[in-house]
């Protein structure tokens, strides 16, 4: 069987069991293990479980349930309630400043949690009601909460840089570091166009009223202790690994220690808590690594029988020059992330499009931090995005998904611009991790 007639027939078979409502991690191994066997038998197999075994003992997985650990323990203890309070207060004078200040809580969840689903959860949870209360818009309002939660991508720790970095062997200490400035940019945005359009539209986004307004100095610097915690937590993380004194695995434990100081400290570290953190650890994690180890088998598979070098001789064929090779990689990942999970795109995808891109000659680390602005673009692309689902989760009854899918389309369009202005200036995603110490 030639590379391109088992590119065909695995990729063929990948997407006709997911239309038949296989799940991801057992349509990816059930197709590895398949083709291995009719392409080399048994001892083929054993050269899978190989390469398989040499990928999952990698201590870089070891960041990947400590940080989960610690975003569960931190929303467990209920610092968030308070972080909005501080930021509400602060902001709330400000037209749309309700919905800015969810864009900066939600940036600074996705710092201590590393997760979309529990960034979009918690806020939606305790902004979406303060919103609505006070008259704002609907669709911004929602919209708001979808796209900052969305950034859990790209703002480390990012659980998807280490995925990313395990199946790409990249550093993933710098893809951290890359996610930042993309991230911020992106707040950035959404914070701008929300001020905008509450500046031209007050109704849109009311400040706040006059008794809210009137609260006195002394006491909107006491709720400012709230921050004081988490932005510890973050900078011990986040500095260890820029400063070089930890590897990201090693400063995930820093961080799992630190969420349990905090809890601790705000007399939340109960038994009962710790088990909730480490039950739903254990599920996230589980969902995680059982879609890592089906397609980690499938890539195997893929990689012994020459695909991976067929689809990047034929990428690098093509007549469209680097550049158009790069925008082709990315309209992929952007109607893949339509419609199937983006762990599965990243093992599977990841790992044949990397080796393409250093082929072309452009910095891969610039583009796995490209790579994953794609998949954040994903968790708000219709119809399976999951920042949408998650927030209907905990939304009043009366949100519609039709309502929700609208809300979401100006920021996508501001994501869109946030990726073509990381690509005309890499600085943006390159100046941090350059300026890591070795």
């Amino acid at each position: 069987m030639s590379p391109g007639e088992a590119t065909l027939l695995m990729f063929g078979s990948f997407f006709a069991l997911l239309m038949l409502g296989v799940p991801l991690a057992w349509t990816a191994a059930f197709v590895g293990v398949l083709f291995g066997f009719i392409l080399g038998g048994v001892g083929n197999l054993n050269m899978i479980v190989l390469r398989f075994y040499d990928t999952v003992i990698s201590f870089s997985l070891i960041a990947i349930p400590l940080f989960v650990f610690m975003g569960n323990l931190l929303q467990h203890s209920g610092i968030a309630h308070d972080l909005f309070r501080a930021i509400q207060v602060w902001m709330g004078k400000v037209k749309g400043g309700l919905a800015a200040a969810t864009i900066v809580l939600c940036c600074i969840l996705a710092a201590m949690i590393g997760t979309v689903g529990a960034d979009v959860t918690i806020t939606g949870l305790i902004a979406l009601p303060f919103m609505l209360k006070r008259g704002y818009d609907r669709q911004m309002a929602l919209g708001a909460i979808s796209a900052g939660g969305a950034l859990g991508v790209l703002i480390p720790p990012s659980i998807m840089f280490i995925v990313y970095g395990v199946t790409t062997g990249q550093s993933i200490g710098k893809l951290f570091m890359g996610g930042v400035g993309p991230g911020l940019l992106f707040g950035a945005l959404y914070i701008g166009y929300i001020l905008i359009k509450c500046h031209r539209n007050p109704a849109a986004g009311p400040p706040a009223t006059e008794e809210e307004a009137g609260m006195p100095l002394s006491q909107k610097l006491a709720l400012l202790k709230s921050l004081i915690l988490p932005i510890l937590l973050i900078l011990g993380v986040m500095g260890a690994i820029f400063g070089g004194v930890a590897t990201p695995g090693e400063a995930s434990g820093i961080g799992a220690l630190g969420a349990m100081v905090c809890a601790a400290l705000r007399k939340k570290l109960t038994w009962k808590t710790l088990k909730e953190s480490a039950y739903s650890t254990m599920m996230t994690v589980g969902l995680i690594m059982w879609i890592v180890f089906g397609a980690m088998i499938f890539i195997a598979t893929f990689t012994q029988a020459g695909g991976a070098e067929f689809v990047q001789q034929t990428l690098t064929a093509l007549p469209l020059g680097p550049w158009g090779v790069l925008i082709l990689i990315q309209i992929i990942l952007l109607v893949l992330g339509m419609v199937l999970d983006i762990i599965g795109i990243t093992v599977l995808l990841a790992p044949m499009f990397a080796p393409v891109i250093v082929a072309l000659g452009f910095d891969p680390l610039w583009f796995g931090v490209l790579f994953n602005l794609n998949l954040q673009i994903a968790y708000l692309s219709p119809p399976f995005g999951y920042s949408m689902f998650y927030l209907k989760a905990v939304a009043p009854p009366d949100v519609t998904m039709v309502e929700l899918y609208k809300s979401v389309m100006p920021y996508l369009i501001l994501q869109i611009v946030g990726m073509i202005l990381c690509m005309v200036f890499p600085q943006i995603i390159t100046w941090l991790p350059n300026m890591m110490l070795r």
